[in-house]
């Protein structure tokens, strides 16, 4: 500690030493008169950088919070009051000085994006009154009036573990220098003879961007080709592959006769914004004549020259359009099933990702393409940007970041030889001041979840109701890893609030219970669940995960509780694991999720009697309201998913068609009527199949998929084809032998059937009783 005259002399040093060596500081006041503190903490600025620019975090809600922040704005000329609900709109601008109020809310993932906003030779500053109380994000996660302070005190440990940091805490004022290594400031470096346009390679910001644009000339070769772009915050991705485009675009008309078009797309406009705009002035420096549309918000939606056109499009319809490149800008977010499906439609895609982002790792995205990759037997180009530009290499806050939101958390790499494992309800105070160990089991939660957040690890630390399970070797090494919520219980009226379309934070699986089946009974009962679960990726699909699921559900039924359910985003791999561990689908969002481009799902495995029964009729639900909207509601689900929610509802009913519809079937079997002539009937069957539960015989899994994306999605033909990743023909014979096999099995009917129906017939039938 230090008095307050040698903290603010410290502090000019380090700003004057940030400046020259183009690292940023952080400044942290938590005191009862905050504001005079801040005011001070300012004037030390404004003498030591003139007009600098200026972003401001806060709750423009809250009460007082307005007033402060105009307090402080007319200090500067330069100043943009970000809502924390929109600071993602914030994400490419860099700014001299960043202040978050965290009076009203203190959340790790509005430290990780404003953070990231300030420039090298910048300064951060978070002001409180108390980091703990009267917070809105915090009140989020009490429950039944509890809540912990684990995510807060090492948060505040933290802060005086490392360099760059300035501590104004109470009567105390703690100043921690930065005294390592920074590397020098990125320049760029223009390649002496470069195959992309040279007008492209001098707008850089570096000689990482350099390369990046050179690289993107993979993409000008012919045949079926992938570019995959990977880098943390502030690398410059963005525009990067903006610029790039335009390069290609330039090349490309060199070469071909018809109008270029490329699409970009990525979970919002707003994520491409800052691609479309690259491009933009990529094609500016070129000399290229064009015309922008740009959408309600502002953003770039299309570009349009006399012979090229790129346009930003929704993920679904990228999945029904063709171009000559498809770029998808922070595809983890839309996830490997989407990647999946874009890989079946698209000769030549983009893929551009955030990875150590506070958005998650994406290490698992990243894993699980490169597996993708391996099985489509499609050339792929892997680049990564390392270089940060906003700030120097060695930066001291962006070390701190890290550390303290566990961006970069890894998991031990597990034993060669496993001769035990051994369960463990982890002890959270313990874990949480323990940093190997909370690297470990939490890196394992990270590596293989590519949807992270920030928020993750503050609601496992300070959530009474979670609890985390883990799984060591012999020798003590982490290998499995679990988050658990506890959920149900609910008062009346909660209950009733729910029913009448309400919301409240947590218990989410009861919620989606009350909502969807209607059944009240189930929101008493006491469930566990499984937030996240996930093996070291070296142990995956070796048993493991199972293994550890079945500890949690004995654990379960010890204690008495009801059920043990999942809910997440649809994606086949994840399904599949969850209903070959005796897990039942039981609800399907009838919307995608915008920011994570899927559908989320829920499953349970009851325990109890009562849980069994309203298990049991809210996938006979599922089941009804997927084969009665597949063609509508849910008419760009993944038939893959589709498929599996299907047969993983074991639930049964009988299906009665009427004899006219089988007989125009057996036309079709004899070639005598097309497919469209007998579509009824055939959807019908498909139906029927899908409906029941007790047959021991099983159609092929494409049979099935093209059954559930022709026969009851209504897909057009080129649809299934490239999912199946086959032609019309093939599409059409593997319906052919399914609606055979469906004949044969259920009614004894095929091509050799005789055809033509007389009355008594069809009156005779039980259909029309």
């Amino acid at each position: 500690m230090v008095s307050k005259e040698q903290f603010y002399d410290e502090l000019r040093k380090a700003l004057e030493d940030g400046e020259a060596k183009y690292y940023r500081n952080l400044v942290y006041i938590e005191r009862s008169d905050y504001m005079n503190v801040l005011k001070e903490v300012i004037n030390v600025f404004l003498s030591f950088k003139k007009d600098p620019s200026v972003a401001y975090g806060f709750i423009p809600w809250t009460t007082g919070s307005k007033e402060r922040m105009k307090e402080i704005k007319q200090y500067f000329s330069k100043f943009d009051d970000i809502d924390y609900a929109n600071a993602e709109y914030y994400l490419g601008n860099t700014y001299d000085l960043v202040i978050l109020d965290a009076v009203d809310n203190f959340q790790p993932i509005n430290i990780g994006r404003l953070t990231d906003l300030a420039r090298g030779g910048g300064l951060v500053i978070i002001y409180t009154n108390d980091l703990i109380k009267d917070k809105v994000f915090r009140s989020s996660i009490i429950r039944n009036g509890l809540i912990d302070d684990i995510y807060e005190r090492r948060f505040k440990r933290k802060l005086l573990e490392h360099e760059g940091i300035f501590i104004i805490d109470n009567e105390n004022y703690i100043v921690r220098p930065f005294s390592g290594k920074i590397e020098a400031k990125p320049e760029k470096k223009i390649p002496k003879n470069p195959i992309m346009p040279k007008e492209i390679h001098e707008l850089s910001l570096s000689g990482d961007e350099n390369r990046v644009i050179e690289a993107f000339s993979y993409m000008l070769g012919g045949g079926k080709r992938v570019l995959v772009l990977t880098a943390a915050r502030g690398r410059g991705k963005s525009a990067a592959t903006g610029l790039s485009v335009a390069g290609i675009i330039e090349k490309l008309r060199k070469r071909k006769e018809k109008s270029i078009k490329i699409l970009v797309t990525a979970p919002s406009i707003l994520s491409a914004s800052q691609v479309m705009l690259f491009i933009k002035t990529g094609l500016e420096a070129l000399g290229e004549k064009f015309n922008v549309k740009v959408s309600d918000t502002g953003n770039i939606k299309l570009i349009r020259g006399d012979e090229f056109k790129v346009e930003y499009v929704p993920p679904d319809v990228a999945l029904e359009e063709e171009g000559d490149l498809l770029v998808v800008d922070e595809a983890a977010a839309l996830g490997v099933n989407y990647i999946d499906l874009a890989l079946r439609i698209w000769r030549k895609i983009v893929l551009v990702t955030t990875v150590h982002g506070y958005e998650g790792s994406s290490k698992a995205f990243l894993r699980y393409l490169r597996r993708l990759m391996e099985n489509r037997h499609v050339r792929v180009k892997w680049i990564t940007m390392e270089q940060p530009l906003r700030y120097s290499i060695g930066d001291p806050i962006e070390k701190w970041l890290y550390d303290t939101l566990l961006l970069d958390a890894e998991p031990l790499e597990p034993p060669s030889e496993i001769t035990t494992i051994n369960y463990e309800d982890v002890d959270k105070r313990e874990l949480f001041e323990n940093d190997d160990k909370l690297r470990a089991i939490y890196g394992i939660m990270v590596s293989a979840h590519y949807r992270n957040n920030p928020d993750d690890l503050m609601i496992m630390a300070d959530g009474v109701h979670h609890s985390i399970k883990a799984m060591y070797t012999n020798n003590g090494i982490y290998i499995g890893a679990c988050q658990i919520a506890e959920e149900g219980e609910l008062n009346d009226s909660m209950i009733e609030m729910a029913l009448k379309g309400g919301t409240f934070d947590g218990d989410l699986i009861p919620d989606r219970i009350l909502k969807h089946v209607r059944i009240k009974d189930f929101a008493k009962l006491k469930g566990w669940r499984i937030v996240r679960i996930a093996v070291v990726p070296e142990l995956q699909d070796k048993g493991f995960g199972s293994q550890l699921l079945t500890m949690i559900y004995n654990e379960a039924k010890e204690k008495n509780i009801d059920w043990v359910g999942s809910a997440f985003m649809s994606d086949p791999k994840v399904l599949n694991f969850w209903i070959k561990n005796g897990f039942i689908p039981v609800h399907i969002s009838p919307k995608k999720n915008e920011k994570l481009g899927d559908y989320p799902v829920a499953v349970i495995k009851p325990i109890s009697d009562k849980a069994k029964k309203i298990v049991d009729i809210a996938a006979y639900a599922l089941k009804e309201k997927l084969l009665n909207t597949l063609h509508d509601v849910y008419f760009n689900i993944n038939p893959e998913i589709a498929r599996l929610l299907l047969l993983g509802a074991k639930v049964h009913k009988n299906i009665s068609i009427s004899p006219v519809m089988l007989d125009k079937v057996i036309s079709f079997l004899q070639g005598v009527s097309p497919y469209e002539s007998a579509a009824d009937g055939i959807h019908m069957l498909a139906v029927k199949y899908f409906w029941d539960a007790e047959r021991n015989w099983s159609l092929l899994k494409d049979e099935e998929i093209a059954l559930i994306a022709k026969v009851i999605q209504g897909k057009p033909w080129s649809y299934v084809s490239a999912i199946l990743e086959t032609n019309r023909s093939q599409v059409y014979e593997l319906i052919y032998s399914a609606v055979a096999q469906l004949m044969s099995k259920y009614y004894s009917l095929t091509a050799d059937s005789k055809v033509g129906l007389t009355l008594d017939n069809v009156m005779s039938s039980q259909h029309y009783d």
